[in-house]
Order: C-alpha cells, then structure tokens, then sequence
C-alpha cells in the first residue's frame, strides 16, 4: 500500500490499511516518529459518547400509541428504564 504527503503535509491512509488497523472515522491518533522515515501512528483510547437514540411514538387506529427506537430493546434496558418508575 502506498500514499502520498501533499502541499500542507496531509496523506490519506489507504482504506485497507485503516481497516487492519481497526481505524474509524473521528479517531485519534498519536503520531510518533520512529526514525528512518517512519511513522508510527497510535490510536489513543477515548471514550466513544453514543449517539442519542430518536424515539417516535407511532398512533396505531384503535390501539393504545407505542415507541420505537429503530433497533431491538433487551430486557435489561427495559429493567433500567422502569427503574425510574416509582
């Protein structure tokens, strides 16, 4: 695999690379030069915040309204959320 060091110092490291890597979009990097001309770029360990679900409530014609998050629910999520429930 190879990349090339554009006008301001910028490279676009090839897609099977990041993939073996296990890089993803809005990772970040440690750069560590390694002598020789060789980098050695580190993903540092951060925190990942989850996205907000949307939740919409959906009338159904002659039924009680229900939510749907757009994914399964387990049985612990609904637990923790009547936990709140006096």
């Amino acid at each position: 695999m190879h990349a090339t060091i554009y006008g301001r110092g910028q490279m676009v490291i090839p897609a099977q690379a990041r993939k073996e890597a296990g890089l993803l979009t809005g990772d970040v990097v440690s750069v560590r030069p390694d002598g020789d001309g060789r980098i050695v770029l580190i993903r540092l360990e951060q925190p990942k915040i989850p996205k907000p679900v949307k939740a919409k409530i959906i009338h159904r014609k002659g039924k009680h309204p229900v939510g749907d998050i757009r994914r399964p629910i387990t049985r612990e999520e609904i637990k923790k959320a009547l936990a709140d429930f006096p």
